[in-house]
């Protein structure tokens, strides 16, 4: 048995000590000096095996239930609602009716090896992430004594997809668009680079014509952000119909938020004959196209609303023909340099400098040629 500890969760002060091998914790209140007398009185029951927990209902809630209380409570708070829900439903249809604290580490971790072979580590992580939230609350509502996802490691992610579309592809996606929302989410998604979420979101007070932006409220860093229109845009949104009762600029019939374009999507998509596409792959698009027209990463980094340039870069995707493209440039530089005379004819006798170390030509200005780089003229 250790020492135990105080600690702060909140405005309340709470006690943590062993017993028995089991670890728990005790929220006392908002007054330390009392956290420090009930945690000297604890440990002195344990000495003498005078302690019993005060909730001897501790850990024994179904996790069914648990999950329907987090939802309530939690629910409203989650930023992909439907997303974060069917997590959570799907850790509720794997647990069961077992008690919280019948849970164990080396199960879960049992869990993530066999869905190695099946979903990516994101995937896998992104799971994790939501269980682990669950668990740390049920500790802090005091219906478990410590959550068992402590220690465990998530999986080192490697989902960076390297797919997008070229300028001919991207035309060929629209015009497979049959359903006119879905053809206006898709041009909107090539032309801003915006989440399909933030899209999904805009209200018809967020586009501001006159200073051609358009403000994204709630974007996924939790910042607000202005993303420029251009032109096609503009156009666009002009002459999207208004629908009566709903402020956002794409509803469902009913007015509410869109549910599915994914089957939309993917029927475009093969109207299209093209493969292993995913929506998100268009906010790719747009920022590969964005680079490879001479866009600069810094700029491209606030179009899309990254707090990091890494992010940036795993987007900013250059096409293998654009780098060959560059390099051909670069020959064409070092085929206009012009050499020099003979480096001993202009060496004086006292130079120290040796014939080898001067240079065996001199650059000489190349003229500025066109650019042909086109833009997303969709």
């Amino acid at each position: 048995m250790g020492n135990g500890t105080i600690y702060r969760r909140g405005n309340s002060w709470c006690v943590g000590f062993t017993v028995n091998g089991r670890r728990v914790r005790e929220t006392v209140g908002p007054n330390k000096k009392i956290a420090q007398k009930v945690l000297s009185l604890r440990m002195t029951q344990v000495l003498e095996n005078r302690y019993f927990p005060l909730n001897r209902q501790l850990g024994r809630m179904p996790f069914k239930d648990f999950a329907q209380m987090y939802l309530e409570r939690e629910g409203p708070l989650l930023k992909s609602i439907r997303t974060e829900r069917n997590r959570v439903l799907a850790w509720a249809r794997e647990f069961g009716s077992r008690p919280l604290g019948q849970i164990a580490r080396t199960e879960i971790e049992a869990w993530r090896r066999e869905r190695m072979s099946k979903c990516r580590p994101a995937t896998i992580n992104r799971d994790l992430s939501r269980l682990r939230r669950m668990f740390s609350l049920a500790v802090e509502w005091e219906l478990l004594e410590e959550s068992p996802m402590a220690g465990i490691r998530f999986l080192r992610e490697n989902n960076a997809r390297t797919r997008y579309l070229s300028l001919e592809e991207s035309q060929r996606l629209i015009a497979s668009c049959i359903a006119p929302h879905i053809r206006a989410l898709v041009t909107v998604a090539l032309h801003s680079g915006m989440r399909l979420g933030e899209i999904l979101n805009l209200c018809w007070q967020d586009l501001d014509f006159a200073s051609g932006f358009i403000l994204v409220r709630d974007s996924k860093n939790g910042e607000s952000r202005h993303v420029a229109v251009d032109a096609t845009l503009s156009a666009l949104f002009r002459a999207y119909p208004h629908r009566l009762g709903t402020d956002l600029v794409f509803s469902s019939p009913a007015g509410g938020r869109i549910v599915d374009v994914r089957t939309g999507f993917q029927n475009a998509c093969k109207r299209a004959g093209l493969t292993d596409l995913h929506f998100h792959d268009l906010r790719h698009t747009f920022a590969s196209q964005f680079v490879m027209s001479g866009g600069d990463l810094y700029i491209l980094k606030e179009i899309l609303g990254h707090k990091s340039i890494t992010m940036t870069q795993r987007y900013a995707h250059l096409s293998p023909t654009y780098k060959i493209k560059a390099i051909d440039r670069m020959n064409t530089l070092w085929a206009g340099a012009t050499p020099q005379t003979n480096p001993s004819e202009v060496l004086s006798e006292s130079s120290s400098v040796t014939a080898v170390s001067q240079p065996a030509y001199a650059d000489r200005p190349v003229p500025a040629q066109p650019r042909h780089d086109a833009g997303l003229g969709i």
